[in-house]
């Protein structure tokens, strides 16, 4: 049995990891949140303009779009003059689960079943 003092550290590290879980996840829940990580998993950082350029989006939705991801822990931003590049937050042990997966995902022969 666990003493009440366990009891609330295991709840409390559960909470916070679990929370962290569920913002990656629901950030990557959008087909073109999902795109832009995957882009910035084949290439190490690019700007908002060359991001919006590949999915032939607008650079305000873009950016949008990327602010969710840094919000998310997912991704950086880092200014360079007057660029701004976004990178995957590497360090981060979620992303870089979250990159074997997709990957692995992107790989897949049955990854969308036929209906």
């Amino acid at each position: 049995m666990l003493t009440q003092t366990e009891l609330r550290r295991k709840r409390r590290m559960l909470g916070e990891t679990d929370a962290h879980v569920a913002a990656a996840f629901k950030a990557l829940g959008d087909v073109t949140r999902l795109r832009i990580f995957r882009i910035l998993t084949d290439q190490p950082e690019a700007s908002v303009g060359l991001i919006a350029e590949i999915l032939d989006l607008s650079l305000p939705l873009t950016s949008q779009h990327i602010k969710v991801l840094a919000h998310a822990q997912l991704l950086t931003k880092n200014r360079t003059g007057k660029r701004i590049l976004s990178r995957l937050d590497r360090q981060n042990p979620i992303v870089r689960e979250l990159i074997r997966a997709v990957s692995r995902a992107m790989e897949s022969k049955h990854l969308i079943p036929k209906v």
